[in-house]
């Protein structure tokens, strides 16, 4: 962007007081020695009255001059780190939307292979279901932001398969506001939050456990609220560190600080909860 504005003022003070010394000599020269054809006297005071003023005009014009290159070059630079910023998150939503999409066909593929002995036809009808499923998350997966309503699909063929799977041992819970169909969220993102409450929650459990979702609008922002039976042990490491980092990441890419992601054990169930401005 160049020199900094500290950096310009010597030059620039220097700069017009030699503009103002050559001005005022030629002035005197053009003026009494060409024109009036008489030889020029040069007395102190006239000196320095002469070289002020026309040292003050250059030093105006020059400051007006580099200021508005400034301004302008700094407008310039700030469009074009906004530019590389932007281009900067969209790389890195794409990288992480890739990375979801194996996550999400392995643990899908390993639901059907535990119906294919117990109940073909059952499983018949998973891959169809997860034929949908992916053919959607293979066009989410382009996209930087889906309606709800189309994320919400998505889970509910997720959770079709693994009911299909658990059976008795898995209670679905859905308690979904119609306003909330409208807002835009990150694609994949709650399917992957629920994949987690189920995989890390309730599969664990000898007894089955229950996943909860609720979806309601507060201050016209989205909030996505899942339950599920089991504890979180936020210490402990385990596969579920990639998917809630993943969420955290991704969140903060497209929202900032006006999203919010928690997740932390409340009356023996865990309670994860996404809060998502309108975009």
């Amino acid at each position: 962007m160049g020199l900094p504005v500290t950096q310009l003022i010597i030059p620039i003070f220097f700069g017009s007081l030699l503009q103002a010394l050559v001005t005022y000599f030629l002035k005197l020269i053009v003026i009494e020695k060409l024109i009036e054809g008489r030889e020029f006297s040069i007395s102190l005071n006239s000196l320095i009255t002469g070289v002020l003023s026309w040292f003050f005009i250059y030093l105006l014009w020059s400051l007006l001059y580099f200021l508005f290159h400034y301004v302008t070059n700094y407008k310039k630079e700030e469009i074009k780190n906004l530019k590389w910023q932007a281009a900067k998150n969209e790389i890195e939503l794409n990288r992480l939307i890739s990375q979801l999409n194996p996550h999400f066909v392995f643990n899908s593929m390993n639901s059907i292979r535990a119906l294919i002995d117990e109940n073909p036809l059952l499983a018949k009808k998973a891959v169809t279901e997860l034929s949908n499923v992916l053919r959607n998350s293979l066009l989410m997966g382009k996209k930087t932001l889906v309606p709800f309503s189309e994320e919400l699909k998505m889970v509910e063929d997720y959770l079709s398969l693994e009911k299909m799977r658990f059976e008795e041992k898995l209670t679905i819970k859905l308690s979904i506001n119609e306003n909330t169909k409208i807002f835009l969220v990150p694609p994949l993102m709650i399917q992957t939050l629920v994949e987690n409450a189920i995989k890390h929650g309730t599969s664990k459990l000898p007894k089955g456990g229950v996943v909860e979702i609720t979806a309601s609008v507060e201050a016209d922002k989205l909030k996505v609220i899942i339950y599920n039976s089991g504890h979180y042990d936020e210490q402990a490491s385990s596969e579920t560190g990639f998917g809630l980092a993943n969420t955290k990441q991704r969140l903060d890419l497209l929202y900032g600080k006006e999203a919010l992601f928690s997740i932390k054990n409340e009356e023996e169930r865990v309670k994860t909860m996404v809060v998502i401005p309108s975009k």
